[in-house]
């Protein structure tokens, strides 16, 4: 073999070992990653050198969350919840004892919230912000703490109260039938945060909304339905009480009367947005020999007599 020959050679297997190192460097980083999320220094200690680094951040190879953390890929591909986790693990990277709520931790946990694209977080000192990470400074407690993945998140109950309380009110209002009707919170948990919190952020927003679902009715479609019963002198019936059968918790009924079996449903303008599950309850409730009338917004708003004529109509065949 001649000299070009050999230095050819020389290339190939230079060429073949600089792919091996990059390829193992790759699988450190895959490895030290978390959901696939990671730091500029965890790439440097996975191997990889600054020019492959500067290379991948220019070709758009990878791409920057939050922070200082950046994913591999584009992030149309994704859904809005795995962005939503995507951005949680850049915030814990970036900051390893910050702990995600309001918002953040409120998506995390299936809450129906506006994702502001930001990572809200509560961290123990304070410090300049980071890209796209927003820091909270309030106290937390031991029990309002959990553990989700790899990071530290507020707990279900603890996030809906500073979201109930830190949200702007149309939001918190919609927020509270949501925690209300799964239990995630109860009428004494508001009781009680009321008097806890006095003095901080918020309190003022859950004062008013301990006070405007006083009642029982979670949302304004509900108080109109309230009021279209109280208007009609129609009596005997029960607001947001819960239906069991046979141990199990069927659902909550915005209106129930109990001795004719009858739920009266006030839909609102933005509720039941889940149409298998709300088809499910429907379904199970029927089954279970309760008659359910069901309004919208539009009805209570505009028709209210036909709200009153089709409850009084259910609550003659029942025998009322």
């Amino acid at each position: 073999m001649d000299g070009a020959g050999r230095l050819a050679g020389g290339l190939r297997t230079l060429l073949a070992m600089d792919r091996a190192a990059l390829a193992a460097a790759d699988e450190r980083l895959r490895r030290a990653a978390v959901l696939g999320v990671f730091t500029l220094r965890m790439a440097s200690d996975a191997g990889l050198t600054r020019g492959v680094i500067r290379g991948r951040l220019r070709r758009g190879s990878w791409r920057h969350l939050v922070g200082g953390a950046y994913v591999a890929g584009a992030g149309g591909s994704r859904g809005a919840a795995d962005e939503v986790r995507l951005r949680a693990a850049g915030a814990a990277l970036t900051w390893p004892d910050a702990i995600l709520a309001y918002r953040t931790a409120g998506l995390l946990h299936g809450m129906p919230l506006h994702d502001d694209g930001t990572v809200h977080v509560v961290l123990p000192v304070r410090r300049q912000a980071s890209r796209g990470v927003v820091p909270h400074y309030f106290d937390l407690h031991r029990r309002d703490v959990r553990r989700m993945l790899s990071f530290r998140l507020t707990s279900r109950r603890r996030t809906a109260l500073d979201c109930l309380a830190l949200l702007p009110y149309p939001e918190a209002e919609r927020l509270m039938a949501w925690v209300r009707t799964r239990e995630v919170i109860t009428a004494a948990d508001l009781v009680t945060a009321v008097r806890e919190r006095r003095g901080t952020p918020g309190v003022r927003q859950l004062r008013r909304l301990e006070a405007a679902t006083r009642s029982g009715a979670l949302s304004e479609a509900e108080r109109r339905l309230h009021r279209i019963l109280h208007d009609a002198g129609i009596t005997g019936w029960e607001a947001d009480q819960r239906i069991v059968e046979g141990g199990s918790l069927l659902a909550r009924a915005d209106v129930l009367f109990r001795a004719a079996r009858l739920i009266v449903e006030a839909d609102g303008r933005r509720a039941h947005n889940d149409f298998e599950a709300d088809r499910e309850r429907l379904n199970s409730l029927m089954l279970a020999g309760y008659t359910v009338l069901r309004f919208t917004w539009r009805q209570l708003v505009e028709r209210p007599w036909l709200v009153r004529e089709q409850i009084e109509t259910a609550l003659r065949r029942a025998g009322r």
